[in-house]
């Protein structure tokens, strides 16, 4: 999560509950402070997404969110126990995003709109519908 951007500010933007993942102690303390300031519903889970293997560590959630976190292929095995339960996963990438995809089609079956983004005109937000390994 680093900072927070995009998960945070999004639940306080969005008044919803997030998980945030973050294993860098004096991060994740951070992240609970601004939730606790910002009278935001955010649970920090102080592990690393690695660490993740089944069903019984995934919090039931409908979008799960990534900016600047990794390579697709990657962030892909990170976001796959979440996937797998439905989520959505919306990633924003920058301008080689297309690189990534044909990469990352080495790997996964993909189902998947790109959007572009408001903030950065080279990027997209990537929205992941469902993602299955090859």
């Amino acid at each position: 999560s680093g900072a927070g951007i995009p998960g945070l500010v999004i639940a306080i933007a969005g008044e919803l509950e997030a998980h945030l993942y973050e294993s860098n102690g004096k991060k994740a303390a951070f992240l609970r402070e601004a939730a606790r300031v910002t009278h935001t519903k955010a649970i920090v889970h102080p592990i690393r997404l690695e660490t993740i293997r089944g069903a019984e560590d995934v919090p039931e959630v409908q979008c799960i969110v990534a900016r600047a976190l990794a390579p697709l292929p990657l962030l892909l095995d990170y976001a796959e126990p979440f996937l797998a339960r439905g989520a959505v996963g919306l990633f924003h990438k920058g301008q080689d995003v297309d690189a990534e995809l044909t990469e990352a089609t080495k790997y996964w079956k993909m189902s998947y709109s790109k959007h572009a983004s408001q903030v950065d005109s080279r990027g997209v937000i990537l929205e992941i519908h469902e993602a299955t390994r090859v």
